[in-house]
This record gives C-alpha cells, structure tokens and sequence, in this order.
C-alpha cells in the first residue's frame, strides 16, 4: 500500500517515526520537542545504559546529491559529538541499496546496519503491514492519503455532486490542523448524530465540516452532499435504511433562509434533523453562519419547537489556543511553496507571534497571506509589510480581485450593494444598476451582454450572494464584509462616484449609510460638504413634490446645522407640519430637526405627529417625544393617549423578556413534603414589589411632567400584568449553574511560549 508522505509537513513526519521505531523495536521512545535538536529527534535505551538516537528527515522534495551533502557537513558531526550506542536515520526519500550504503559509510560505526537506514519504500511496506495499522490511524493526514482509503472514500462518494464534493475535501485536506475543536465535534457527533458548524466567517467552519466527513467516510459511510433539496436526502435515507450514510450541508439555509421557512421547509427540515438524531447508523453535519442560524431559530416555531441549536457547535478564534494558532501558521507555511527568503520574512525576530497573537487572526487570512500565487509579485523585504496590512486591514484580501479582474459592469453591483449598507433588494438593485449606467461613465468594454442578469450571474459567489428572501424575491449581501471595508477605503475621495451611487439607489438607507461614513470620517468633511449639496439639488424638490417625507427626513439630518441647507430644511418643515396627516417612521430624527430649528418653524397644532408616533418601539425615540411634547407643551389628547398606550407596550415588552434582570430566584421558598421530597412555592407578591421597584427607578429617566399629564401610572401596569405566568416562563427556560470540568486549554487556555518557538525552530 503505498502512502503519501508529502501531506504532512516536518513535526507531524517526526511523530510517525517516533511510532514506527517504538514498535519496530518494542521499547519506549523519547519524543522531544520540536525545535533545534542537536541531531536528536527520538531516543530510545538499550538495557539500562546504551542510548539510541533517531533522527529524521523529511527530504520528500531535496535532490539527494544535497541530502548526502548536508548530511555529511552538519549531521555526521552532531553523530560523532552524541556518540550513540546505535544510531537510526529516516527519511521520506526513496532510498537505493547503494544510497543506503553511502549514508552507513557517512555515520560509521554509529549506524550497525542497512537496516537502521529507512526509507520510504521501508516506511511504506511497514505501514501496510496489518498488525501497524493502528499507527496509521493515528495519523489522520496519512491514513486518508492512503491509497486503499482514497480508493474507499471516492466510492462511497454518491455519485455526481457529492463525488466532486469529496474530492475537493481530499485536496485541501493536507492543510489541516487537529485541533480540540476536531476532537469535540467527533464527540457530539457520536453522541447526537448531528452537529451544526457555526461561526463568523473565516473562522474554519467549512474546514472543520470538511474533515470531520472525511473521518466518517474512513469509517465506510457513504457521503451524500446536500445542497438545497432535502428530499433527495430523505429518498436516499429510505433507500438504504440499514447502510451508513453521513450527510452534509455546508451554508445550511444561507442563501435560502426565508424560502426554507415561508414555505413550510423548516419543519421538513427539523424533522429530517430529528430522524437522523435516532438512527446510529446515520451522521449529519452543516455549518451555518452564526447570525443566519441566529436569525432562522428566531423566525421559525419549528426550529424553535425542535430544539435545533441543540446541535449548535459555535466556533470561535478565542477557543483555539496559541499552539493551536502556532500550528494552523506553522502548516500553511510548510505547504506553501513560499521561496526561502519569504519564509525568513516570518521568522525574522520569531515575529511569526505577532501573527499568533493578532486580534484578527483566522484561518483564512492565514491562507491568504501565505499563498504563493498572491505574493509573488512583492519583493521579499515587502513581505512582512503585506502580512501586516492583511492583518490589520483584511479587506486588501480583495483589492487586486475587485480592481484588475472584474470589469466597471460587476463593479458597479458591488458598489450599489456597499452603499446600500450591505443588503439590497434584487428589484432595487436592477433599477440602480439601470440608473447607475445611464448617469454614471462606464467602460462596456468588450460587446458581451451587460444586462443586468448577466452581470449579477458573475458578480454573485464572487463579490455577491444572491439569496431567497420570498417567493421569486431575491437579496443581495456581500461575499464577505471585508469587501466593504476594501471599497470605502479605495474610493472614499471619489466624489462623482459617490454621488451617483446614492442618486442611483435613492434609498432612505444608503443616505442613513452615508451619514454614517460622515461621522466615522471614513470621507472626511470636506468631501461630505460637495456630495450633500448635490444630492440636495437632485432630490429635494422631486422628494417634496412626491410627499417623501421620510427620504427628506433622512437626508436633512445628514447635516441640517449647515447654514447651506438650512433654507431647503426650514422649507421642508415648514410643509410637513402643515401637511394633512402627514405619515412617516422616523420620528426622532424629525424631532431633532424641529428642535434645532425653533424659533423659524411655528407650530399651529401638532397632528402632524399622529401618523409618525403610531409605531414608536425604542427608549430613546420615546424619551425624544416626551421632551418634545414638554417643551412645547402639547395637550392633544390623542397625542397623549398614544403616549400612554406607547409606553406600556414598551414596559411590557421589557418586562417579558426579562430586560430589567428581575431575579426571580430569590422569590422561591423551599420546603419539603412529608414523603421528603422537595416543592417550592413562588412568591408572586414580591416579584410584583421588585417589578414596581425597578419600573419607578426605571422611568426616572423619562420626562416626569408628560408621564403624570398622559396619566400612565406605574402600579396600576404592574397590578395588570400575569406575574404567575412571567414566572412560570423563566422557571421553565432556567438551569441552575453547575460546576463545568472542562479543559480549559480547549476554551482559552495558553500554550508555553518554549512550545511555540520549539515549533517554529529551524
């Protein structure tokens, strides 16, 4: 059985013969740390007293003319200063009988004979051998780049999608780090049967996913890859009943969230999910992002109801620890086909740590900043300057994708979806692109089709995703986050670009976006002056006109303490408020204009208010509006009776979700039946006192004079509240805290520095 030694990289190839030696020789061999080794990297006793070294190395690549030379101008020396009773050397080249007389001669008399010297055909006949397949499996790269497992994961590959799935996994496979991530997730598959892979992105969920089916695979099951249908799946599952079957869904429901439940799909899911839980005979993984799988338990009963984030497996960086970080660079860099002189970039001043210890690392800047491909037009003294940016701006990940391998067409999405806030509606996007083409110069370039089917067929897995939000309604979110940060970095001084993303798009979000970049000074003062005063001039009487009462709200505030707008702003108002029942929802930015603008705007009544205050759902709006209403000292009964109405809907809503951390806890007394066995009773009384307590400290905050003349009473919403039924939802969603044993290395846990500088060693 032939094996592949390329896979691992020089410390993983150090242990595999620490083991083969200790069984080849039936006696314990020492295993010392990775690092400088004075030409030991195992030892092992002969009786009592007689040393035995082993030393290894890991040649797979090196012509042989420049082993046998490095071995006799440093090896040969160490050898002779240790002067070991028996001396074994190991190597992953292929060895002749004449190379392994030419090495015996180079470490005379230390080396007894040929067969002290492996190779790697000796590697390889003794790993197949039936009695050390135990040592292989040790090894997880080695054991799935066997040729009899290849052989057994490629044909329980079902055919088609799944067989192309497997051989993608196989391919990237030798990268991998085991991890405490790879060891927990294999035990709650053993236990559940099930687990979802979550995390932010670039944290490894795929990887993780990816490696863990190849266990399964090893261990004969077959491999279905599940991408949008369930039913094939479930056909499969009554298919072969009694076979074993893992099946696997990477992105579970990210581009088909709102489809899957709209339409019924979670509780097919959840039910699939569930039969899976009962039959040992079946495995299932999916990796979601954290905020998708977030969003679709709080949206769907029968996620909820099945108890799906049961199986949750959150990944996050902070549970790798820095060994296991040391490792995941060590690796990448091993198999990187980086020139030396790049490597030495890293290993400078061990500043291979800042890499470990970055706030932003992850897997996937690791692999971004040690692929040869993508630096290969740095020079090396550049090196360590790119490593550093990638890190602290991970967005230039995109920037020679975005900039030298896409045309003006794709760009122009991706722009529209940037400046959009990172999500659009399809129907909104087409008609900005639209716009975008006709106001915007744009290079067409060659004569394919620049429609916008066509251009969003190219720009979606690349910069875009295109997701399912309804029946035939689609979404547009970036690839990836750091795409943004890449465009408002590159084009913030792009003034005419800007201008005509935001005239394109005419959302009330991408104008609250770009205020937001105002205020962050991602485009500084000076260029945010130039881009309102347009904007103003293309839409502020078309919006007047059209009653847009929120798109003008939304772009006054951008910037209405500026003498340049103010006579537009007090225009605009001044029609607002004598509109007849004008309708809007954002109440407090309107407020803040008409409070900054006193004594020019004169109110003769305040209906205007009716419409915008019906849907008032957070404190500080609430808060806004009863300033508002004591400053000026408004007695509309309708406006007070909503202010009434407003504020118990806002309590009761905090109160049900537990918001003002009511310790329900400390109401229960314990006693015990004659028989022995414990009940507790809840004080329902004192839970109401503590409610009233609170909600008075609470309101504190609010204005006192509109609470008093809208008549809201604190005791009497506390007098009507359920406290029986409040009480009876936190005990039962409540577990008490209970002593965790875990490994803390695991959750946070910190690595010897020796340990990683021994790795890193050369």
């Amino acid at each position: 059985m032939e094996y592949d030694f390329s896979k691992l990289n020089a410390r993983e190839f150090e242990a595999l013969v620490a083991s083969i030696i200790e069984k080849e020789l039936d006696t314990k061999v020492e295993v010392f740390k990775s690092g400088r080794d004075g030409g030991v990297d195992g030892r092992f006793w002969i009786g009592e007293s007689k040393e035995g070294i082993i030393q290894c190395k890991h040649y797979l690549e090196t012509p042989y003319n420049t082993l046998i030379s490095k071995l006799k101008s440093e090896e040969a020396v160490k050898v002779k200063r240790l002067n070991p009773s028996k001396y074994i050397f190991v190597t992953s080249k292929e060895l002749s009988r004449a190379n392994k007389q030419e090495i015996k001669e180079i470490f005379k008399p230390y080396i007894h004979s040929d067969s002290d010297i492996y190779g790697k055909e000796d590697l390889n006949s003794f790993l197949s051998k039936r009695e050390n397949h135990d040592i292989v499996q040790r090894n997880f790269k080695l054991w799935i780049t066997s040729t009899s497992v290849l052989d057994l994961i490629y044909n329980n590959a079902i055919k088609g999608r799944s067989e192309s799935t497997i051989r993608d996994i196989e391919e990237k496979a030798y990268k991998y780090v085991i991890t405490e991530n790879h060891n927990k997730g294999l035990k709650i598959l053993e236990e559940k049967n099930v687990i979802i892979l979550s995390g932010e992105p670039g944290i490894g969920k795929t990887t993780l996913a990816d490696n863990l089916a190849l266990y399964y695979l090893t261990k004969g099951f077959e491999f279905c890859d599940i991408e949008e249908n369930i039913s094939e799946a479930e056909s499969l599952f009554r298919e072969k009943e009694k076979k074993k079957i893992l099946f696997y869904c990477d992105d579970f429901l990210g581009s088909n969230l709102y489809d899957a439940i709209n339409n019924k799909k979670d509780s097919h899911i959840t039910k699939f999910i569930n039969r899976v839980r009962k039959d040992n005979s079946k495995k299932f993984i999916l990796t979601s992002r954290t905020n998708i799988l977030n969003k679709a338990c709080g949206l769907s009963h029968s996620f909820q109801n099945g108890k799906i984030l049961d199986n949750e497996f959150l990944l996050k960086v902070e549970n790798l620890t820095a060994f296991d970080k040391a490792k995941i660079l060590y690796n990448h860099i091993y198999h990187s086909n980086l020139n030396e002189d790049f490597i030495e970039e890293i290993y400078k001043n061990k500043r291979y740590k800042e890499i470990i210890k970055h706030q932003n690392f992850n897997p996937r800047i690791i692999e971004f900043i040690t692929d040869s491909t993508l630096v290969e037009h740095l020079h090396y003294e550049d090196y360590w300057k790119y490593i550093i940016i990638s890190l602290n701006k991970p967005e230039v990940i995109w920037a020679d994708y975005f900039q030298n391998q896409t045309d003006d067409c794709v760009r122009a999405l991706t722009f529209l979806t940037v400046f959009n806030k990172g999500k659009i509606a399809e129907n909104t996007l087409r008609n900005a692109y639209n716009t975008f083409l006709k106001i915007h110069l744009v290079n067409l370039g060659d004569h394919s089709d620049k429609s916008f089917e066509a251009v969003r067929k190219l720009a979606t897995k690349s910069l875009l995703n295109r997701n399912q939000i309804a029946e035939n309604k689609f979404e547009y979110t970036l690839f990836n986050p750091s795409i943004a940060d890449f465009i408002l970095g590159s084009y913030s001084e792009e003034i005419d670009l800007i201008c005509n993303i935001i005239k394109s798009l005419e959302t009330e979000v991408s104008i609250d976006y770009l205020q937001a970049l105002f205020l962050s000074k991602k485009i500084n003062s000076s260029n945010s002056d130039r881009i309102l005063e347009d904007l103003f001039e293309y839409f502020f009487e078309r919006k007047l006109n059209d009653e847009d009462w929120d798109f003008l709200i939304t772009l006054s505030y951008c910037d209405f303490l500026n003498d340049k707008f103010k006579i537009r702003i007090e225009q605009f108002l001044n029609t607002l408020i004598n509109a007849y029942y004008p309708k809007g929802y954002r109440l407090w930015e309107l407020l803040m204009i008409l409070l900054d603008f006193e004594p020019e705007i004169e109110f003769k009544n305040f209906k205007f208010l009716y419409n915008f205050i019906e849907d008032v759902d957070n404190e500080d709006t609430l808060k806004k509006l009863l300033d508002f209403v004591d400053r000026y000292d408004v007695e509309d009964e309708n406006i007070l009776m909503q202010i009434e109405l407003l504020i118990e809907n806002y309590l009761q809503n905090i109160v049900d979700n537990n918001d003002l951390d009511i310790d329900y806890k400390k109401h229960v007394n314990y006693s015990f039946y004659p028989d022995g066995y414990p009940k507790q009773e809840i004080d329902l009384n004192g839970i109401e006192n503590e409610i009233r307590e609170i909600l008075d400290f609470y309101l504190e905050e609010f204005n006192v004079n509109v609470l008093e003349k809208s008549s809201f009473d604190t005791h009497k919403f506390a007098s009507n509240m359920d406290i029986d039924a409040m009480a009876t939802k936190f005990f039962e969603n409540y577990e008490p805290d209970y002593e965790q044993n875990y490994n803390t290395s695991f959750f946070s846990g910190t690595s010897s520095e020796d340990d990683i500088d021994a790795l890193f060693e050369r």
